[in-house]
């Protein structure tokens, strides 16, 4: 048990002793406090301290494992979790990141291959060109040092986190942020408007949305209703598009979080919303950010479908609209 949040430490230092069994579970998941870990005990038993635990071609499994037994008991995976979270090998800082492309040891205590973790640069306001470099290499995009683009990706970053962006959390949102500095941003719609109404009779509450969207030409309006308004949102957005895209279909919302940015203003504070998608085989993160909460989640939502697509590698319609 982990009670006194030394579960891990016992068990290494147990074992250094002379015992020979340790149980644990799958992301510590267990009553009160949890229990030990075995995505950390695994790993320092076999890596770092010479035992054979599992075979090697199952160990790089462990971060799967480790995602999927979230997936079944229906909990967030643990972004920090030490070996197999997604924050485990991220680096963000412009030295920082321009030395971990030098020589990863110098910041990462092992090769997160080996657990089938993934080093991950993170793009914020103090990112350099090395960050804006690594990124376009994790995204497939070609993108050299002397390309202006690349000062002009970053200009672009620092200047909408100054109006309370984010992309640490939203990588989704800097990739096509990064393929419209470029020109390779392609358009599957346009929105030309949305409305959505809340009605509460008694204890229920009924969201509707109404979407005036255009493909290729053609005009759509298509409402749906939600379990809230940006369920119904996205419902009437995916309801609109699907007979054009149908990977849509397969799309959905994961998670949704909204901060308040300043809220010293009152109502009229800016809302930052980040919404998760998946597609059953991916998850992705987007942003939004305004002073209405529902243009924020339209923003999240609207770019979600979108980066889903380019994920899908549908065949895009060129638009040059951008929503706001």
């Amino acid at each position: 048990h982990n009670d006194s949040g030394v579960a891990v430490a016992n068990a290494l230092a147990a074992v250094q002793e002379g015992v020979t069994m340790v149980q644990g579970t799958i992301n510590g998941y267990g009553e009160r406090c949890r229990n030990a870990d075995l995505c950390s005990l695994i790993p320092n038993f076999q890596l770092k301290l010479g035992y054979d635990c599992i075979q090697n071609e199952q160990l790089v499994k462990l971060t799967q494992v480790s995602r999927s037994i979230s997936e079944i008991v229906n909990l967030a995976p643990d972004d920090h979790a030490p070996f197999v979270g997604l924050s485990a090998f991220a680096h963000k800082g412009g030295i920082h990141v321009s030395a971990v492309e030098k020589n990863p040891l110098t910041y990462e205590h092992l090769e997160p291959e080996k657990i089938g973790n993934i080093r991950r640069i993170v793009i914020s306001d103090q990112a350099g060109l090395s960050n804006v470099l690594a990124k376009a290499k994790t995204f497939g995009i070609e993108l050299d040092r002397k390309n202006p683009a690349c000062r002009q990706i970053l200009e672009k970053l620092k200047d909408l986190e100054s109006q309370g962006y984010q992309f640490e959390g939203a990588e989704a949102s800097f990739e096509l942020l990064m393929r419209e500095a470029l020109s390779q941003r392609q358009r599957w719609f346009e929105i030309k408007g949305f409305q959505v109404h809340c009605d509460k009779v008694g204890e229920d509450c009924t969201a509707l949305a109404t979407v005036k969207l255009s493909v290729n030409g053609t005009n759509i309006l298509e409402c749906a209703e939600g379990n809230g308004p940006v369920s119904a949102l996205d419902a009437a957005l995916r309801k609109a598009l699907v007979n054009f895209y149908p990977a849509i279909a397969h799309f959905y919302l994961t998670d949704y979080k909204v901060r308040i940015l300043d809220s010293g203003a009152g109502t009229g504070a800016k809302t930052r919303v980040l919404l998760e998608s998946s597609n059953r085989q991916q998850r992705w993160t987007t942003v939004g950010v305004s002073t209405n909460i529902l243009d924020a989640s339209c923003q999240a939502v609207v770019e979600g479908l979108e980066y889903g697509l380019v994920l899908e590698n549908h065949e895009a319609i060129p638009l040059v609209c951008r929503v706001h």
